[in-house]
């Protein structure tokens, strides 16, 4: 009798667009969006610098095995280990992010 309410809960949330799979970003997620819109969007989404060859997109970087450069493990550490040390013509941001700030981009970037 408990799990068909239980279910039935589920149900009704899930047509509510209620469910544990929601859209919505966490606190680390959002501050991660704001430090990605002010540091990374103008070249990984919109090459607003005319850069000539345009760095990768990193929507779902997380769901492939490596990283756009076809032999670094996707991973937390290599991701942070790229917005440190930078990777061709990316700038390094060690000084300019801080660890917090790195953390919620990788945060926000598992989201995306």
């Amino acid at each position: 009798m408990r799990l068909v309410f239980i279910a039935s809960l589920i149900g009704i949330a899930s047509l509510a667009g209620v469910s544990g799979c929601s859209k919505t970003l966490s606190t680390s997620q959002k501050r991660g969006q704001a430090c990605y819109s002010l540091n990374c969007y103008d070249c990984h989404e919109e090459n607003q610098l005319g850069l000539i060859k345009a760095p990768p997109k990193l929507h779902k970087i997380f769901s492939h095995h490596n990283l756009p450069d076809g032999t670094t493990t996707a991973t937390d550490e290599s991701v942070r280990e790229v917005i440190i040390n930078g990777k061709r013509t990316m700038p390094a941001f060690n000084g300019r992010l801080s660890g917090g700030q790195i953390d919620d981009i990788i945060a926000y970037l598992h989201r995306r």
